[in-house]
């Protein structure tokens, strides 16, 4: 029986943001996926995508399009 992380969604905010800051504060979309599986947490693309929305909204992160598919994520740190 394999063992998974079953993430609450409110936690799902915290655990992207903390992803987001090991990776340097910056990643590319399909790189913070990619992390977030290899740490047992299983989201899907479009669940990620809704998720970064409203931590953009909440002024958390920033979401760049580098074209079509390919985004640029960056944690936005106040000072």
């Amino acid at each position: 029986m394999s063992k998974k992380h079953l993430v609450l969604r409110s936690e799902l905010y915290s655990k992207v943001l903390e992803v987001l800051q090991r990776m340097g504060g910056k990643a590319l979309e399909e790189n913070l996926l990619d992390e977030l599986k290899k740490r047992g947490i299983e989201v899907t693309q479009s669940d990620l995508r809704s998720i970064l929305m409203k931590l953009e909204i909440h002024d958390k992160v920033r979401v760049l399009s580098l074209d079509e598919e390919k985004k640029l994520i960056e944690l936005i740190t106040k000072t």
